[in-house]
């Protein structure tokens, strides 16, 4: 891949006239040249990068996408897919839902009692045209020199922001829905770059479901593959708390490169749960930040793949305070030849006695030709800490299947049963609406092929 043709087809131009065709502010022109110059500085990952170990980086072709903006129309008519609208009756006490579906948006609705309380819930777009002061110290917080995550911050095209003011308390969660399709029948593919931003203010609490798809066009003839580069950032104030869930449903055109990035303050919570259930290479990245004493975070991770799909996750958790607390459970089921690596990193500074870190990965593989890896680090300053981190990689027991179908169960229905109980206790933590019996359908279409 030549990085002259990246610089020539998919930004340059981009960086110079996203900010005059949406009617940015100069200083948000600024934070994207900046980010674009630093990302031409920057090496492009490869496979021998620690970071992106295994990952067909080589796969990707940057010089032929054709970058695409999102919700540029505001269509009250906009159709979204109709398992999308089936997702919703799972969350039928919502306190709002933005859509982006290619390049359309369906315009948000805020309940009026909660737009009375301060609440923003509105696309990214919206956002900076109507809360462009509110929303500036949040665009330019989050700092990284990481190359895809520096694309994301110079061409960002959509997205979503979320804003709870301080002693806000809200109980129905908010719906964020970025979808696309993958090919149009040209031989190129697409790339989007959509990023979320949410701001909890001090002692508030709300809830966010965050979901990611794909869908290849009724012609797609596409030989390339299509870019989602997705960045997340997730901010909570002293005393908050917020619950994250985010699902990933790419189609096997799909590129995706994820970043979430939690920042949790005193006396804060962040409880998020990632559900990755698609596409062709996805790299995920969940780095969360625990500031100042009191600051606690429980993620959660649940990965089915399938074919030859690969994926791809490295979740770092940072104790940069004393009396912060971590846990992460990340599970993976694999069917096909599909494979999966997971990283994870508890970095522990040397100021942060009475540190409580866990951390587990277990993978189950359905097929004879799946593989996973887990690599689990600890790094750590301090001396006053509880910290421990635990893998398994091990194949299905044909006993428990056999057994299944001996009483009747197909083999799919049998293969459902047990994957479905390898997650059940990360899914019965979930306590957004009824998301949990939404993700074991959704899990079970994957499993049956649908």
């Amino acid at each position: 891949m030549s990085e002259s043709k990246l610089v020539n087809t998919i930004a340059r131009e981009r960086v110079d006239n996203l900010a005059s065709q949406n009617g940015e502010p100069s200083w948000l022109k600024e934070l994207r040249v900046s980010s674009w110059e630093a990302y031409l500085q920057t090496p492009m990952p490869t496979g021998r990068d620690e970071d992106w170990r295994k990952t067909e980086i080589e796969s990707l072709d940057l010089s032929n996408l054709n970058a695409i903006d999102l919700s540029t129309k505001k269509d009250e008519k906009a159709k979204l897919p109709e398992w999308f609208e089936t997702a919703l009756t799972f969350f039928d006490n919502h306190s709002g839902v933005v859509a982006e579906v290619g390049q359309a948006s369906v315009p948000a609705k805020l309940p009026a009692e909660l737009a009375a309380k301060g609440v923003i819930f509105c696309t990214l777009k919206e956002a900076l045209r109507d809360h462009a002061e509110l929303i500036r110290p949040y665009l330019s917080q989050i700092e990284s020199d990481q190359k895809f995550v520096l694309m994301n911050k110079a061409l960002f095209n959509g997205g979503t922001f979320l804003y709870v003011p301080p002693n806000v308390e809200i109980e129905g969660p908010f719906v964020s829905l970025t979808h696309f399709t993958s090919s149009n029948g040209s031989p190129n593919g697409v790339a989007i770059f959509p990023r979320l931003i949410a701001v909890l203010g001090s002692h508030s609490k709300a809830s966010l479901v965050n979901i990611l798809s794909s869908e290849p066009g009724k012609e797609n003839k596409t030989t390339l593959r299509s870019l989602a580069n997705v960045l997340v950032e997730v901010h909570v104030a002293p005393g908050a708390k917020c619950e994250y869930l985010e699902v990933q449903r790419f189609d096997s055109n799909v590129f995706a490169v994820t970043r979430t990035h939690n920042q949790v303050e005193q006396d804060a919570s962040v409880k998020s749960l990632t559900v990755a259930l698609g596409g062709s290479q996805l790299k995920g990245d969940i780095a969360t930040v625990l500031n100042a004493k009191g600051a606690e975070s429980d993620l959660q991770g649940i990965v089915l793949g399938d074919t030859d799909e690969h994926y791809s996750f490295n979740t770092i958790q940072k104790h940069n305070a004393p009396d912060t607390s971590s846990n992460i459970n990340f599970r993976v089921a694999l069917k096909g030849n599909a494979q999966s690596i997971y990283q994870g990193v508890i970095e522990v500074a040397k100021i942060a006695q009475k540190t409580a870190a866990f951390q587990s990965n277990k993978n189950l593989l359905l097929g004879n030709e799946a593989r996973a890896d887990s690599i689990p680090k600890l790094e750590i300053l301090a001396d006053d800490v509880k910290c421990s981190h635990g893998a398994t990689v091990g194949p299905v027991d044909r006993e428990q299947v056999f057994y299944l179908m001996s009483r009747g169960l197909s083999a799919p229905a049998a293969e459902e049963l047990i994957v479905t109980g390898f997650f059940r206790q990360i899914l019965e933590a979930c306590t957004i609406g009824r998301a949990k019996d939404w993700v074991y359908d959704v899990l079970a279409e994957k499993i049956h092929g649908v």
